[in-house]
């Protein structure tokens, strides 16, 4: 009878620590959590076939800011749109899936948005023409509501040592010329770019 005890309470403390542990990992700034309606993050390719579909509608949608207008009653953030992973942070090195105009009713300082990743909470109001280089673009527009302007991190992640395979300069010739074949190598690092708030 104590042994099932201990078990249930051992699940229990499981149970409870991978809770936490699952919440904390998909925690959504509150900027940007929105009126909770389960396709707040839109699929971007859908919506900039059809824009005019999604007015008043709220979304979610992040990318890089590429410029920055400020006019006397606005600014608009012209973003480079890119997936959304589960906690609202732009997935980096996906492919850019377009452009954003997201209008914001107060003044937003160029030195706090451009080149840097956001992730934009609003009301979408269809499409607006403008110029991309010297070609007409039709932007995707929205209001913003909120946002979140997120840090890039580069982290360097240690290599695991001597790997056996195919490794990149293996083995040496004659001449002391290192060339890629099979044997033991050292892996190179691996560069990861990741996002914080």
């Amino acid at each position: 009878m104590p042994r099932i005890y201990i078990s249930g309470k051992l699940t229990y403390i499981a149970f409870c620590a991978m809770t936490l542990l699952l919440s904390g990992c998909t925690s959504i700034p509150s900027s940007i959590k929105g009126n909770g309606q389960p396709d707040l993050q839109k699929d971007f390719l859908k919506l900039k076939q059809t824009p005019n579909l999604y007015v008043g509608q709220q979304a979610r949608l992040g990318g890089l800011v590429i410029n920055v207008v400020n006019q006397p009653h606005e600014t608009l953030l012209e973003i480079a749109v890119l997936p959304l992973n589960y906690n609202a942070k732009p997935e980096i090195g996906t492919p850019y899936q377009g452009r954003l105009l997201a209008r914001s009713s107060t003044f937003l300082d160029p030195v706090n948005f451009r080149n840097h990743y956001v992730t934009v909470l609003g009301n979408l109001t269809g499409s607006r023409s403008g110029r991309v280089g010297n070609s007409s673009y039709p932007f995707v527009t929205m209001n913003i509501l909120g946002y979140q302007v997120w840090q890039e991190e580069t982290r360097i992640m240690p290599a695991p040592g001597f790997d056996y395979g195919i490794g990149p300069v293996w083995p040496a010739d004659w001449n002391g010329m290192m060339y890629p074949g099979w044997g033991w190598y050292d892996p190179p690092l691996q560069v990861e770019k990741t996002l914080s708030p």
